[in-house]
């Protein structure tokens, strides 16, 4: 599905990226085929991930995964995924007066609020089975916006963000990769996740963000792709440091082609 789009990336199951972050974004469009990619890409190569959600069901992601080949039913009860649902730990919290130890939103009842309880669980989920973790992992979190729907601060967003970049990136054996997905719709205005956009595009290792036409609608092209390597190390001299694809979404499928180039032009 995505083979073209790994060729850019340099990409594939068995060299998945490593010691990155990732920002993933979008604007009048729809990115979320960005992090099924991401999410294919590491289970299809045998590696572990966290995933956490709060914008999306588990069968959302399943129902998609079995169209991409890969099946994350399996995959959980395998212990190669582990899914922080934060739909239904969020709902757990504003439905019940009474504190669940095991909520990762716990804090959001105490004059304090922070993440870590999240960051814990999600770093007990990657060493589990031990303290030494040989293959790169991947972190993938769906979506920094809804932290501050849900009553976290950018200050707690940014933290969270801080520490699991030193731990997935710098502290692991086998340095994994952390994923994350924001929106970022130019009509809607909010100071509070434009300035965590800003911040996490400018210590991202690379930065894929997704957008619709100016033109509007097209039927042969539904957005473009802006790609910007952020990280010295991956710039070389047959990679520029920005690029820009035009895509399609199909069924089963994402084409990406040269701005220019569709098949509906040429």
């Amino acid at each position: 599905m995505f083979s073209e789009l790994n060729a850019v990336l340099d990409h594939s199951p068995d060299r998945p990226p490593q010691g990155n972050f990732i920002l993933l974004s979008d604007s009048l469009a729809d990115g979320s085929f960005l992090i099924h990619h991401f999410l294919s890409l590491f289970l299809k190569g045998g590696h572990r991930v966290c995933f956490v959600s709060l914008s999306q069901t588990f069968s959302h992601y399943n129902a998609v995964g079995l169209k991409l080949g890969v099946n994350l039913t399996s995959a959980v009860e395998r212990n190669q995924l582990v899914f922080v649902d934060g739909l239904k730990y969020s709902l757990q919290l504003f439905e019940s007066r009474e504190t669940v130890e095991d909520n990762p939103f716990r804090c959001l009842r105490d004059e304090e609020k922070t993440l870590q309880p999240l960051y814990q669980m999600i770093r007990d989920s990657l060493l589990k089975s031990s303290d030494e973790i040989d293959k790169p992992v991947l972190v993938l979190i769906d979506d920094l916006s809804m932290f501050l729907s849900i009553g976290f601060s950018v200050v707690n967003v940014y933290d969270i963000m801080h520490y699991l970049v030193t731990m997935i990136c710098g502290q692991l054996k086998s340095p994994g990769c952390l994923v994350t997905f924001i929106h970022t719709d130019k009509d809607v205005e909010d100071e509070e996740n434009d300035l965590i956009f800003k911040q996490l595009s400018y210590h991202s290792n690379l930065h894929l963000h997704a957008e619709g036409l100016s033109s509007g609608y097209c039927k042969d092209v539904h957005g473009q792709l802006s790609i910007s390597w952020n990280d010295p190390r991956q710039i070389s001299a047959s990679r520029a440091q920005h690029k820009i694809l035009q895509y399609k979404i199909q069924d089963k499928n994402v084409t990406f082609f040269a701005p220019g180039t569709s098949s509906a032009v040429l």
